[in-house]
């Protein structure tokens, strides 16, 4: 585990670094040819997470779910014509879990903390006659315990004089995890482990329509498929009367069905109203209705405030069970409470500022500018007891 990780932080740094010699060895606006580019797009984005709580599926249910993970990532944007870009992002996450930690009975284990690195690279053409536009692209990420490479392609199609548009996206996942029990269990046989690999698959087909000059209205839905190792080789679960945990226990295959309303009106000098619902169902008979409201404010020409709030609410699954809830005959089997039942509440503000600043890259003749800076800070609370909160802040620039 500590040899992944070193090489997770290896390929973190190593990517960073070649992605900025990369974007310092383009060429300048003042050496381009007579084909106007647009500016090379660099987004350096930070993300804090802290939760905790009383419920850890790695000790069955209960114990604590404390959790603190850092996430650094940039994200490049590189003209290559008019109509072509090239698309790099490298990310860096570290996190420390006193619940993993509990995967063995020592404290402050090897497994108290992880390292995650991926790298996504894309290709995004336009189709200026037309309108349309589409994207491919791949990446993979390595962690201790889960290694994940993946594809992905979108398209985008103008309808009625632009009045419409069709954005369809697939993406496919391929990962394998690295066969990690809990310390009691390591020594016994888990015949229904009969595969290491997990592999999802995604579409997502969205209509987007302008009903008038104050309203737009998107609509979206798409399927999932998940094949292979779902369940979690680490969480425990434990039944009455038996003194061991067995290890968490789910079907091979989950269909997961997700649609969507999206509603923006602007409402008149600087309000913007964001409305979005979400319903989903899965093979798992988790059933969830998702309510998000955002009122941007543009206070000034470079300021915008957003105040967001979302719910959620979550009818369990088939298979979850509270600590030594489960029945002895059950086939399958979790105490995982991000399965259960519950509520939740998410609430937050975001700041957008557009300083429009410039200064002169080093050893260039061309001038860079910082676009933009965003910052979210949010509050997150579940009705089974779980508590976080959340920030993030982006630096945009162009040159």
């Amino acid at each position: 585990n500590m040899q992944k990780s070193i090489e997770a932080l290896q390929l973190a740094y190593i990517t960073g670094f070649l992605l900025v010699i990369l974007v310092n060895q383009l060429p300048g606006q003042s050496s381009l040819d007579s084909v106007a580019r647009a500016p090379v797009d660099v987004n350096i984005l930070f993300n804090y997470y802290t939760q905790e709580g009383d419920h850890s599926a790695v000790t069955g249910g209960i114990g604590t779910e404390e959790l603190t993970d850092y996430d650094t990532r940039i994200i490049v944007l590189i003209p290559v014509d008019s109509a072509s870009r090239l698309s790099a992002e490298a990310g860096f996450n570290t996190y420390s879990s006193a619940s993993t930690d509990r995967i063995d009975s020592r404290m402050s284990s090897a497994s108290s903390s992880d390292i995650r690195a991926s790298v996504q690279l894309g290709w995004e053409q336009d189709r200026p006659e037309s309108g349309q536009s589409y994207s491919w692209g791949m990446g993979g990420s390595v962690e201790s315990d889960y290694l994940s490479m993946n594809l992905h392609g979108s398209y985008y199609q103008p309808v009625k004089e632009e009045q419409s548009a069709l954005f369809i996206d697939a993406q496919a996942f391929f990962g394998r995890w690295v066969l990690y029990f809990p310390e009691e269990l390591r020594d016994t046989v888990q015949p229904f482990i009969t595969t290491d690999r997990r592999f999802s698959y995604h579409l997502n087909v969205q209509y987007q329509h302008i009903l008038n000059r104050r309203t737009t209205l998107a609509v979206s839905t798409g399927v999932s498929y998940q094949q292979g190792l779902l369940s979690t080789p680490f969480h425990r679960v434990y039944f009455p009367g038996e003194e061991l945990p067995r290890i968490e226990r789910l079907p091979g295959r989950r269909w997961q069905w997700p649609i969507s309303l999206r509603l923006h009106y602007f409402a008149g000098g600087s309000l913007v109203t964001r409305f979005f619902y979400r319903y989903y169902l899965d093979g798992f008979g988790i059933q969830a209705h998702s309510l998000e409201l955002e009122l941007p404010m543009k206070l000034n020409p470079s300021f915008t405030f957003i105040p967001v709030y979302r719910y959620h609410r979550q009818i369990a699954s088939h298979y979850f069970q509270p600590y030594l809830g489960h029945q002895p005959d059950a086939t399958f089997y979790s105490s995982d409470f991000d399965l259960s039942g519950f509520n939740s509440h998410k609430m937050g503000v975001g700041m957008q500022f557009s300083p429009a600043r410039r200064w002169r890259w080093p050893g260039r003749k061309s001038r860079g500018e910082l676009t933009s800076i965003s910052l979210r800070v949010a509050h997150y609370r579940r009705s089974d007891g779980l508590r976080a909160w959340m920030g993030s802040m982006m630096w945009g620039w162009a040159f």
